[in-house]
Protein backbone atom coordinates (compact mmCIF):
# COMPACT_ATOMS: atom_id res chain seq x y z
CA UNK A 1 0.00 0.00 0.00
CA UNK A 2 1.37 3.27 -0.78
CA UNK A 3 1.13 7.05 0.88
CA UNK A 4 -1.58 7.86 -1.87
CA UNK A 5 -3.57 4.67 -1.33
CA UNK A 6 -3.69 5.72 2.69
CA UNK A 7 -4.74 9.00 1.57
CA UNK A 8 -1.52 10.83 2.45
CA UNK A 9 -1.53 14.59 0.64
CA UNK A 10 1.72 16.31 -0.49
CA UNK A 11 2.85 19.71 -0.64
CA UNK A 12 4.24 18.85 -4.07
CA UNK A 13 3.64 16.55 -7.42
CA UNK A 14 3.68 12.84 -5.98
CA UNK A 15 6.06 11.39 -7.43
CA UNK A 16 8.61 13.36 -7.72
CA UNK A 17 11.40 10.67 -6.22
CA UNK A 18 13.33 13.36 -4.38
CA UNK A 19 10.66 14.45 -2.50
CA UNK A 20 9.34 10.79 -2.21
CA UNK A 21 12.96 10.11 -0.45
CA UNK A 22 13.43 13.12 1.50
CA UNK A 23 9.67 12.72 2.91
CA UNK A 24 10.56 8.34 3.86
CA UNK A 25 14.06 9.18 5.29
CA UNK A 26 12.74 11.89 8.52
CA UNK A 27 14.75 14.77 7.12
CA UNK A 28 14.22 16.79 10.18
CA UNK A 29 15.66 20.71 10.66
CA UNK A 30 18.08 21.18 13.16
CA UNK A 31 18.61 24.78 12.97
CA UNK A 32 18.21 27.72 10.58
CA UNK A 33 19.71 31.17 9.95
CA UNK A 34 18.76 34.49 8.07
CA UNK A 35 21.79 36.11 7.47
CA UNK A 36 21.66 39.29 6.12
CA UNK A 37 25.77 40.06 5.38
CA UNK A 38 27.69 43.01 3.54
CA UNK A 39 30.17 42.93 1.16
CA UNK A 40 33.16 41.82 2.07
CA UNK A 41 31.92 39.13 3.95
CA UNK A 42 33.25 35.50 4.53
CA UNK A 43 31.57 32.77 6.90
CA UNK A 44 32.74 29.51 7.98
CA UNK A 45 30.32 26.75 8.25
CA UNK A 46 31.64 24.42 11.58
CA UNK A 47 31.65 20.68 10.25
CA UNK A 48 28.54 18.76 11.44
CA UNK A 49 28.76 15.28 11.71
CA UNK A 50 26.35 13.19 10.14
CA UNK A 51 24.02 16.57 9.14
CA UNK A 52 23.85 18.52 5.87
CA UNK A 53 24.23 21.99 5.78
CA UNK A 54 21.97 23.88 3.01
CA UNK A 55 22.50 27.74 1.95
CA UNK A 56 19.49 29.46 -0.05
CA UNK A 57 20.45 33.11 -1.42
CA UNK A 58 17.37 35.39 -1.51
CA UNK A 59 18.99 38.00 -2.90
CA UNK A 60 22.64 39.07 -3.64
CA UNK A 61 25.27 36.77 -4.65
CA UNK A 62 27.48 34.38 -2.85
CA UNK A 63 30.28 31.93 -3.67
CA UNK A 64 30.36 28.61 -1.86
CA UNK A 65 33.55 26.88 -1.59
CA UNK A 66 33.55 23.49 -0.27
CA UNK A 67 36.82 21.18 0.41
CA UNK A 68 37.16 18.19 -1.84
CA UNK A 69 34.16 19.41 -4.23
CA UNK A 70 34.72 19.21 -8.31
CA UNK A 71 34.39 23.27 -8.35
CA UNK A 72 36.63 25.17 -6.00
CA UNK A 73 34.30 27.55 -5.78
CA UNK A 74 30.26 27.69 -6.63
CA UNK A 75 28.85 31.09 -8.18
CA UNK A 76 25.09 31.03 -5.96
CA UNK A 77 22.61 33.82 -7.62
CA UNK A 78 19.12 34.31 -6.30
CA UNK A 79 16.47 31.39 -6.03
CA UNK A 80 19.89 29.04 -6.00
CA UNK A 81 19.58 26.25 -3.17
CA UNK A 82 23.34 24.69 -2.72
CA UNK A 83 23.45 21.25 -0.06
CA UNK A 84 26.92 20.27 1.72
CA UNK A 85 25.41 16.77 2.85
CA UNK A 86 28.39 14.95 4.22
CA UNK A 87 28.53 17.48 7.20
CA UNK A 88 31.96 19.05 6.04
CA UNK A 89 33.26 22.24 6.46
CA UNK A 90 32.98 25.13 4.18
CA UNK A 91 32.86 28.79 3.38
CA UNK A 92 30.49 31.31 2.02
CA UNK A 93 31.46 34.07 0.99
CA UNK A 94 31.13 37.57 -1.15
CA UNK A 95 33.65 36.93 -3.79
CA UNK A 96 35.82 34.08 -5.60
CA UNK A 97 39.32 35.32 -3.47
CA UNK A 98 39.50 33.86 -0.49
CA UNK A 99 38.69 36.08 2.25
CA UNK A 100 39.38 35.87 6.39
CA UNK A 101 36.00 34.03 7.50
CA UNK A 102 34.27 34.32 10.60
CA UNK A 103 33.40 31.00 12.23
CA UNK A 104 29.60 31.41 11.78
CA UNK A 105 28.56 29.50 15.43
CA UNK A 106 30.98 31.78 17.03
CA UNK A 107 29.32 35.23 15.38
CA UNK A 108 26.82 37.33 17.32
CA UNK A 109 23.41 36.35 16.23
CA UNK A 110 19.50 37.66 17.12
CA UNK A 111 18.06 34.62 18.40
CA UNK A 112 14.37 34.33 17.56
CA UNK A 113 13.11 30.64 18.44
CA UNK A 114 14.89 27.65 19.86
CA UNK A 115 16.43 26.42 16.26
CA UNK A 116 16.60 29.91 14.53
CA UNK A 117 18.40 33.09 14.55
CA UNK A 118 19.43 36.49 12.44
CA UNK A 119 22.91 37.25 11.40
CA UNK A 120 24.25 40.27 10.22
CA UNK A 121 27.47 40.34 9.40
CA UNK A 122 30.43 42.26 6.74
CA UNK A 123 32.01 45.13 5.67
CA UNK A 124 29.20 47.70 4.65
CA UNK A 125 28.99 46.89 1.04
CA UNK A 126 26.69 45.35 -1.47
CA UNK A 127 24.11 43.45 0.70
CA UNK A 128 23.18 39.38 0.41
CA UNK A 129 20.28 37.60 2.27
CA UNK A 130 20.51 33.78 2.77
CA UNK A 131 18.69 31.21 4.57
CA UNK A 132 21.39 28.64 5.71
CA UNK A 133 20.53 25.85 7.60
CA UNK A 134 21.72 22.68 9.16
CA UNK A 135 19.57 19.26 9.19
CA UNK A 136 19.72 16.01 10.15
CA UNK A 137 18.29 12.97 9.01
CA UNK A 138 16.26 10.26 11.47
CA UNK A 139 16.69 7.44 9.65
CA UNK A 140 20.10 5.37 9.37
CA UNK A 141 19.25 4.44 5.57
CA UNK A 142 19.64 8.08 4.85
CA UNK A 143 22.74 8.80 6.60
CA UNK A 144 24.14 5.94 3.99
CA UNK A 145 22.65 7.92 1.06
CA UNK A 146 23.77 11.32 2.27
CA UNK A 147 27.48 9.60 2.46
CA UNK A 148 26.95 8.61 -1.17
CA UNK A 149 26.05 11.97 -2.42
CA UNK A 150 28.63 14.25 -4.56
CA UNK A 151 30.30 17.31 -1.87
CA UNK A 152 28.06 19.64 -2.91
CA UNK A 153 24.12 19.35 -4.75
CA UNK A 154 22.92 23.05 -6.04
CA UNK A 155 19.78 23.55 -7.83
CA UNK A 156 19.91 26.68 -9.62
CA UNK A 157 16.71 28.72 -10.70
CA UNK A 158 16.40 27.26 -13.90
CA UNK A 159 15.57 24.07 -12.68
CA UNK A 160 13.66 25.51 -9.59
CA UNK A 161 11.60 27.10 -12.39
CA UNK A 162 10.07 23.88 -13.26
CA UNK A 163 8.10 23.43 -9.93
CA UNK A 164 7.55 20.58 -7.82
CA UNK A 165 9.30 20.26 -4.34
CA UNK A 166 12.64 21.94 -5.22
CA UNK A 167 10.74 25.18 -6.19
CA UNK A 168 7.93 24.88 -3.61
CA UNK A 169 10.92 24.36 -0.62
CA UNK A 170 12.93 27.06 -2.22
CA UNK A 171 9.66 29.69 -1.94
CA UNK A 172 8.96 28.18 1.45
CA UNK A 173 12.50 28.85 2.52
CA UNK A 174 12.29 32.85 0.83
CA UNK A 175 8.73 33.07 2.44
CA UNK A 176 10.25 32.41 5.65
CA UNK A 177 13.37 34.88 5.69
CA UNK A 178 10.62 37.55 4.78
CA UNK A 179 8.61 36.15 7.32
CA UNK A 180 11.39 36.49 9.96
CA UNK A 181 12.83 39.50 8.75
CA UNK A 182 9.31 41.45 9.75
CA UNK A 183 9.52 39.68 13.15
CA UNK A 184 13.10 40.71 13.54
CA UNK A 185 12.43 44.69 12.77
CA UNK A 186 9.79 44.53 15.12
CA UNK A 187 11.61 43.76 18.00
Amino acid sequence: MTDQDRGTTYPWTPGEPLAEVLHLLRMRGVFYCRSEVSAPWALEMPAFEDCASFHVVVSGEAVLDVPRADENAVRLVPGDLAVVPHGAGHVIRSEPAPLHAGRVDLLPQEMIGEHCSVLRYGGGGDRTVLVCGIVEFGHPTARRLMRSLPPVLRSGTAAASRGGAVRFLLDLMAEEAARMGRVVRRF
